[in-house]
C-alpha cells in the first residue's frame, strides 16, 4: 500500500465527518463487535475478512488518523483533481 498526500490505495482516510474520535472509536467497536458475532456463529472465514478490516480501521482510524489541525492535512479538498 503507498501512500501519496494522506491517501491509500482504499482511499482518503481523513474526512471532515470522522474527525470527532467517538465517531472513528465507534466504527472500529463496531467492526471489532461485528468479528466476535462471526465467530460466535462458526463462520471463520467471515470472522478472519471482518477481523482484518477491524485491524485495518483501527490502524486508520485511531493510530495514524490526522485531526484537522494536523498540518499534513489539506484542510481545502477545492483543488483536489481526484474529487468529482
Amino acid at each position: 500500500m503507498t501512500q501519496n498526500e494522506g491517501k491509500s490505495v482504499f482511499g482518503a482516510a481523513e474526512h471532515p465527518w470522522l474527525d470527532p474520535f467517538w465517531r472513528r472509536l465507534v466504527l472500529v467497536l463496531f467492526c471489532a463487535a461485528w468479528t466476535v458475532f462471526e465467530y460466535a456463529m462458526g463462520n471463520t472465514t467471515w470472522a478472519y475478512i471482518v477481523g482484518a478490516i477491524t485491524l485495518y480501521a483501527g490502524w486508520s482510524y485511531l493510530y495514524t488518523y490526522k485531526g484537522p489541525d494536523h498540518p499534513d492535512r489539506s484542510s481545502s479538498s477545492a483543488g483536489d483533481p481526484d474529487e468529482g
